[in-house]
């Protein structure tokens, strides 16, 4: 028997194994080894009986697990993702398990036992690793680097050439299970009073036996024992002295599966009442379906009433949201009524988590502690689901569903409409503000569409102001970065007691200082950017490489000390809302206020318990949070998102001011809307007022249609990479010239980005734009055909090309 598996490499198609006696089962982890060393943790992807010829296999080397790891429904996801978004399904493997899972080996060095040379003719460093591996041996290489404090491969050559030492690659275990000390009671409790006790003992006893009638099956640790009798840790050791209690150390998963007290679903309004019936109506004819609520519409509570039959039907649910900073919020209200049936599963939770829930939800467990429930960003989606029922894309225009970085580029709204049909499910789309894809995929009738018109409660929308910035610089009537109005209006809201949000989508103090007498502006070593200035701890950062440096004291050109900053950003606001209004109380959410594992819950939980007045923020806030308090949002450049050389830029600023205004007034009195722009006549402010949804995305799709942009024509972006630039020029001059033969006017570029160096790499890209009614099948086929012709010429080999396809 033979097995082909994946291996978490960027190395195409797959790797054949002989099995070596297993009973190997397709998704099982395996342990093979590739190379001439190196040892990997692989997936079976499947079995066959046919010898491959022409070189000499390997065996497998260990099964790893009792059960397979991936079901075979992700494994045709991976397959599908490889193809439509063209990269190895290694990429797809390294992205979809915890890393815990996919284990590779690493190197050790361990002292020749039987070397009798003499070892005090060794050098300085030489003696340090053979003094480690004395004290203990088998020690892993990045330990003995660690120890030298430098890398050097060559010394450690130098040792096992002499004989001294030798290496070997050894494969362990990441993965631990989380293990607590509880407290175990030895004794019957009938018969304390045999034994000399004091008060204190007996205190003790008496609260610890009434804590276990709460909960008899939990094991209750050490610190929950003591924080609930109120005594100290002296009084348990003496009672384990007298074998009265025993400390035992036992496995506890971190996933908690204590029993939620949980209450009967909200009664829905009658539009919300007619929005479910008719998604289920349209759920018969269609696999997705588009709801467009307006902001404050109630779409959570719609949501949960479908997820409640997916429940009783027995299914299993996927709730995407596009960003980690919403799962505080909607896991409480999903806790309120599914308890402990419900989970989350996103990037922030660490490696021996995300294994526990992986573990689990392929477990055959009970139906009463088994997940039904993971509300996730989108790395959720690669989870192994037996029995999905119901995916839900929550805020589906989001920028944030699209993988930008690494391979594989995938958008989780599309790749969650594939999964769903692997499973033979549904899936419902929600936004106030769709992405004109799906707007149009609704309009053509590919995706049914539900709307949503009315706010909960029936509240009217928001009033929606502008303020002129011109005339307000030419009257004087600026303090800061606020108009006189704006101002005004904060103070008012603030003495009714409310709550405002303020909106500026750029982090950091100022986006650049510059020299007062020279004019230069401090840029990043490694990218064509200039540095943003972080005020709080004094430093000068790049936002695409994380380069940073303290500021000088003068300029590099000029040597003087004067510098001006140009621009604003959250933290330059934090800091005049501060002097503008010294008693308030202002937090600050951004990039990097939120880096923790518990700050985007400790910054929502003090917004909503009013422990914070004034919530200032980046695209973060826009992103369906509920807030009831809120009677002011704040816009203080509108013009910062309008501005950009990209045919989505109008959308996106429709869809970020509009969600960012959504926030106000969702309770209680009609909420109010403050933007602040140059640009007041601009078209788009008209439509945002009037909230017309509709003719925005209607203008859109006719100058989509006259330049041939999607939905109407499919993109695929190709960057070229390298260090050197004269190798980007011609790379991609060669490829957009293989592009054309075959392409012609289809063909956009090359051109520089707006940032051309990133990283040290110089980038060129080229746009290529494919009708429907083309293959785009055939059009990826060519371009892998491009690519090796590319890499065929050994000046071009250290070339890095990304392909993203529907790139964003």
């Amino acid at each position: 028997m033979y097995v082909e598996v994946i291996l978490p490499l960027k190395l195409s198609g797959s790797f054949t194994y002989y099995s070596n006696g297993y009973n190997v089962k397709v998704g099982q982890r395996v342990v093979v080894q590739f190379g001439p060393k190196k040892i990997y943790t692989a997936i079976v992807l499947s079995k066959h009986n046919n010898k491959p010829k022409g070189y000499k296999l390997k065996s497998v080397l260990e099964v790893l697990d009792e059960i397979p790891i991936v079901n075979k429904i992700q494994l045709n996801f991976w397959r599908w993702m490889s193809d439509y978004y063209l990269c190895t399904i290694g990429e797809i493997m390294n992205t979809a398990l915890p890393s815990s899972l996919k284990l590779a080996s690493e190197t050790k060095i361990s002292f020749n036992s039987s070397f009798d040379g003499d070892i005090t003719t060794l050098n300085s460093d030489e003696k340090i690793v053979v003094d480690t591996l004395l004290i203990k041996n088998d020690v892993f290489l990045k330990d003995i680097f660690t120890k030298l404090k430098k890398r050097n491969f060559s010394l450690i050559h130098n040792l096992v050439l002499k004989d001294i030492v030798f290496v070997h690659e050894q494969i362990h275990e990441k993965f631990n299970k989380k293990k607590v000390k509880s407290v175990k009671l030895l004794i019957d409790p009938n018969s304390i009073n045999k034994f000399d006790l004091t008060e204190k003992q007996v205190i003790f006893i008496e609260k610890f036996l009434h804590l276990k009638k709460t909960n008899s099956n939990k094991c209750f640790s050490i610190s929950e024992v003591l924080n609930y009798v109120g005594c100290s840790r002296g009084v348990l050791k003496l009672l384990c002295k007298k074998n009265i209690f025993e400390i035992v150390e036992q496995v506890k998963s971190r996933i908690n599966f204590e029993q939620i007290s949980t209450k009967p679903l909200n009664k829905l309004l009658d539009f919300q009442k007619l929005a479910v019936k008719k998604i289920k109506h349209n759920f018969l004819n269609k696999n997705v379906c588009l709801l467009h609520g307006i902001t404050s519409s109630g779409k959570t509570e719609v949501y949960i009433h479908l997820i409640n039959e997916q429940i009783n039907a027995g299914k299993q649910v996927l709730y995407l949201l596009p960003e980690i900073a919403l799962t505080t919020q909607i896991i409480k209200r999903l806790k309120v009524f599914f308890g402990n049936r419900v989970t989350v599963a996103h990037s922030n939770l660490n490696n021996s988590e995300r294994v526990e829930i992986w573990k689990h939800l392929r477990k055959k467990s009970e139906q009463k502690n088994k997940i039904i429930i993971v509300l996730g960003a989108r790395s959720a989606l690669f989870l192994p689901y037996d029995n999905l029922g119901l995916i839900i894309v929550d805020e589906e225009h989001d920028s944030s569903y699209k993988q930008q970085q690494l391979a594989p580029k995938y958008h989780a709204r599309d790749a969650a409409i594939y999964l769903a049909s692997l499973h033979g499910s549904k899936v419902l789309l929600g936004s106030a503000t769709p992405s004109i894809e799906s707007w149009y995929n609704a309009s053509t009738k590919k995706y049914s569409l539900v709307t949503m018109d009315q706010r909960y409660s029936y509240i009217d929308p928001p009033e929606i102001d502008f303020i002129d910035l011109r005339k307000s610089y030419l009257k004087k009537q600026m303090k800061y970065q606020f108009s006189n109005e704006m101002i005004n209006q904060i103070d008012d809201e603030l003495k009714l007691g409310k709550q405002i949000i303020l909106f500026h989508n750029r982090r950091g103090y100022s986006p650049m200082l510059i020299c007062s007498e020279c004019g230069c502006a401090p840029n990043c070593i490694y990218c064509d950017v200039t540095l943003t200035y972080h005020k709080l701890n004094k430093q000068l950062r790049c936002h695409y490489c994380g380069y940073s440096k303290d500021i000088k004291t003068n300029c590099e050109k000029s040597s003087s000390c004067n510098f001006i900053d140009k621009g604003f950003g959250t933290e330059q606001i934090e800091e005049t809302i501060k002097i503008i209004f010294p008693t308030i109380k202002v937090k600050r959410m951004d990039y990097d206020t939120t880096r923790g594992k518990k700050s985007y819950e400790n910054i929502i939980s003090n917004f909503e318990n009013g422990n914070t007045q004034i919530l200032i923020g980046t695209q973060m806030l826009s992103k369906g949070l509920d807030f009831d308090n809120v009677s002011l949002v704040g816009i203080l450049n509108a013009d910062s998102m309008l501005n950009f050389s990209d045919f989505r830029a109008y959308e996106r600023a429709f869809q970020l001011m509009s969600q960012v205004a959504g926030r106000s007034g969702r309770k209680g009195k009609k909420g109010k809307v403050l933007i602040q722009t140059y640009d007041i006549d601009n078209s788009i402010f008209s439509l945002l007022k009037k909230a017309d949804f509709n003719q925005f995305a209607n203008n859109q799709l006719n100058e989509r249609k006259m330049f041939s942009y999607p939905p109407y024509n499919r993109l695929i972006k190709i960057s070229i990479r390298d260090k050197n630039q004269n190798k980007v020029e011609d790379a991609s001059s060669l490829y957009s010239n293989l592009l054309k033969a075959s392409f012609k006017s289809r063909v956009l570029g090359p051109e520089y980005p707006y940032v051309s160096r990133v990283r040290n790499n110089y980038i060129k890209n080229i746009l290529l734009k494919i009708e429907h009614t083309s293959s785009i099948k055939e059009a990826k086929k060519i371009l892998l055909l491009v690519n090796q012709k590319i890499k065929l010429k050994s000046k071009f080999k250290t070339i890095k090309i990304d392909i993203d396809i529907d790139p964003l």
